[in-house]
């Protein structure tokens, strides 16, 4: 049966509903790291376990491979990472800053549109729209309005993201994820400890201060969310559609905006859940509109 047609199987939706739930969660784990780390060491540190886990991966590339491979990995490797934790560690509360994360997925259509020349139906520009629409309507809520810049931060860092996606559907689908993933490591871990070196310096006491759940967490987030579940989306993204296995990962965000009020406080207005709304219906509209299966799955965003 052909992939878009199969429905999920038992075990796949369980393996689906926990890649999510494991993103969902580290997105709170995340910003408890940030609480005691500075972002580009919390970076560097997390990749730092995942080169240690996916070394035996790296392989030489072709050399005219280079510079595009290069371009992809500093996309979606330090550039995102380093952004967008730089923006989590400004804010205040997780919850709007959870859906900027979303706006990955309408920004690669925008990308592949100009990069790629690809066409672009009229459902997935009204998915893009609304996205694009529901976040900015969240800053009309007061409390968003504050944290403008961390929004803005974090929302560049999905756009970077997004670019990045795109980067890797022109490498092809020659490129091993598990590759892709190893040598954005190699590049991370550091270039981000590096340049917590010059600019963290002065929270380095603070950061080695920290309480042993937060190193916990950095190892969490490393395991589960970078190696484990991109291990799992993998797998099922060789057997299913995209269309079929992204609305799932909304639950992601879900997750997050459940436990962002019991574990870190935040107050989730009810002006701020209807651009969250509007955000996620529009990233799911890209999902479903989109028709071509690929076997070349992006490194791990959350």
């Amino acid at each position: 049966m052909a992939p878009h047609q199969r429905a999920l199987a038992p075990l796949d939706l369980v393996q689906i509903i926990a890649v999510a739930a494991i993103w969902g969660l580290n997105n709170i784990a995340a910003k408890i790291v940030l609480l005691h780390l500075p972002p580009l060491m919390s970076v560097g540190l997390r990749f730092s376990v995942v080169l240690a886990v996916l070394a035996p991966w790296l392989r030489w590339p072709p050399r005219e491979r280079w510079p595009l491979l290069a371009a992809t990995l500093i996309c979606v490797g330090p550039l995102h990472f380093g952004v967008q934790y730089s923006g989590l560690a400004m804010a205040h509360a997780l919850a709007p800053m959870v859906v900027a994360m979303q706006l990955w997925a309408p920004a690669s259509v925008v990308f592949a549109a100009i990069l790629l020349g690809e066409r672009v139906g009229p459902l997935r520009w009204t998915g893009v729209g609304l996205a694009f629409v529901g976040a900015a309507s969240m800053n009309f809520d007061p409390a968003v309005l504050a944290e403008l810049a961390p929004l803005s931060i974090v929302a560049l860092a999905s756009a970077i993201y997004g670019l990045g996606t795109v980067l890797v559907r022109k490498l092809g689908a020659s490129a091993n994820p598990w590759v892709l993933q190893a040598w954005t490591a190699m590049l991370a871990a550091p270039t981000m400890l590096a340049g917590s070196a010059a600019f963290e310096r002065a929270r380095f006491a603070q950061a080695f201060a920290a309480p042993w759940y937060v190193w916990a967490l950095v190892a969490f987030g490393a395991i589960a969310s970078s190696i484990v579940a991109s291990a799992l989306l993998f797998k099922l993204v060789q057997r299913y559609e995209v269309s079929r296995t992204t609305p799932y990962l909304l639950l992601s965000p879900v997750v997050s905006f459940t436990l962002a009020p019991l574990i870190l406080g935040d107050h989730i207005s009810a002006r701020m859940l209807m651009g969250a709304a509007a955000t996620l219906a529009g990233v799911f509209l890209v999902a479903v509109a989109e028709r071509r299966f690929s076997t070349l799955s992006p490194p791990a965003k959350a």
